[in-house]
């Protein structure tokens, strides 16, 4: 699997172009030792003794972040395939993603960066990734242990009380940890100005801009009365630009959730390499007129997303995989391209995937080609600075220094298929199935 190369030998991979993470060179190369970038230089200067990985019309970009997910080990070489090489799990079982952590250098998988799991309420959505708290009491007791367990950062769920909110933020913070939070039961500015530094998915902004909308989550965002409260959309974009939130939309689950109802459907790499149980699980069944209201759903939050970028709030990708029954790695392109038709030039897509991202995680070691940082580099065919590729074809991938080829990758993941459901998140999903088909058959 890895290249064929002395672990400390210098070697260099060059192409049309490299992005640092800040800047394109043309016809250059990245020279590499171990596990560390060197430096660029000219692909004329490279030294005659250091051999040379050439990709022909391609581009060189840092190994991409992906900043929301929920890991299960049959994902890590399929994020690998498609040039992810860190990816942020957002809410997890504490012990045993902290064990994958540990272990991701030594697998075909990503490195990973742990929220630890979901701090929810009394009754969480999710139990078996997540940590009931009853009160003020309980929840500051459950971030100090959760940040003392070595977490990289924390994430409240929907049903924490706000009044516990400001507590739980000064706990983490006193540990070193930022605080991401689902926001939808309180809305976005309860969390930001209890001084949440991040949200996710947009579903916040729903209570903020629209109290009295119709039940329902982001597919209310479709709904033909959202249009009305454009206005306010914008002064609570004003509001989160002056309170400094950095917000995640996972634009590619919204993506997903009309194209899984529609004729377009899923793509054949979903089909193929996501596990066909976990597919039927997580994926919407076919229901155009429930696709055409996420379809308008998707276009707004991409107009809200559009005013947090005129107002340079930071803006970060991720895909949420496995939710909408989307593919890992794959899934954060099809984010990138989504953020570029929010607002985003391609570069400043793809620089939040990679120096952006790796600055809100305090991970000054990813995200960019320079001396001293980690070997996490990626080829992709073709230059996407001038279209975002939605199905990429990479033709490198390294973390850590060592090389991988993208269809091993894809093989390695088939194989690993049949022990998803092992996992948290696994046995997660079999648990709200047996629920929904228990419901079903009750309604019979």
């Amino acid at each position: 699997m890895s290249a064929n190369l002395p672990s400390g030998g210098v070697r260099a991979y060059a192409a049309d172009r490299v992005f640092d993470g800040e800047r394109t060179w043309d016809h250059h190369a990245v020279l590499v030792k171990g596990r560390t970038v060197l430096e660029i230089v000219e692909t004329a200067s490279v030294p005659p003794e250091v051999q040379v990985h050439r990709l022909a019309c391609a581009t060189i970009l840092p190994g991409l972040i992906d900043t929301h997910i929920h890991f299960m080990r049959w994902k890590g070489p399929v994020f690998l395939a498609y040039g992810v090489t860190t990816v942020r799990d957002t809410g997890n079982d504490l012990e045993w993603i902290l064990q994958r952590r540990e272990e991701s250098r030594k697998q075909q998988w990503p490195r990973i960066v742990s929220l630890g799991p979901l701090l929810d309420g009394p009754s969480p959505s999710h139990p078996l990734v997540a940590r009931s708290i009853t009160d003020e009491k309980g929840a500051v007791e459950a971030v100090r242990e959760t940040v003392a367990a070595g977490v990289d950062g924390i994430k409240l769920y929907a049903s924490i009380k706000p009044h516990w909110i400001p507590a739980m933020v000064r706990e983490s913070h006193q540990g070193g940890c930022k605080v991401s939070m689902h926001c939808a039961a309180h809305g976005v500015l309860v969390a930001g100005r209890a001084g949440v530094d991040e949200f996710y998915h947009h579903d916040g902004i729903l209570a903020d801009v629209w109290p009295e909308r119709p039940p329902g989550w982001l597919h209310v965002w479709g709904d033909a009365g959202f249009s009305a409260t454009w206005d306010r959309q914008q002064e609570v974009a004003d509001a989160i630009a002056g309170i400094g939130m950095t917000a995640t939309p996972t634009l590619a689950y919204w993506d997903s959730q009309w194209r899984m109802r529609s004729e377009v459907g899923p793509t054949s790499e979903e089909r193929e390499y996501v596990p066909e149980d976990l597919f039927t699980w997580t994926s919407a069944k076919f229901d155009p007129v429930a696709a055409e209201a996420w379809k308008r759903g998707m276009e707004a939050a991409q107009r809200f997303t559009g005013l947090l970028l005129e107002r340079e709030v930071r803006v970060l990708p991720g895909s949420d995989t496995p939710c909408g029954g989307i593919l890992p790695g794959q899934s954060l392109w099809r984010e990138l391209d989504l953020l570029v038709s929010s607002g985003m030039t391609p570069e400043e897509a793809i620089r939040s995937a990679t120096s952006r991202a790796a600055d809100f995680l305090e991970k000054p070691e990813l995200g960019r080609l320079r001396a001293g940082s980690s070997a996490d580099l990626i080829g992709v065919h073709g230059d996407p600075f001038q279209k975002i590729p939605t199905r990429p074809q990479i033709d490198l991938v390294v973390r850590d220094g060592v090389a991988y080829q993208h269809d091993e990758l894809l093989e390695s993941a088939r194989q690993s298929q049949d022990s998803w459901e092992e996992d948290p998140w696994g046995r997660q999903y079999a648990s709200h199935w047996a629920r929904q088909l228990g419901r079903q058959l009750k309604d019979r």
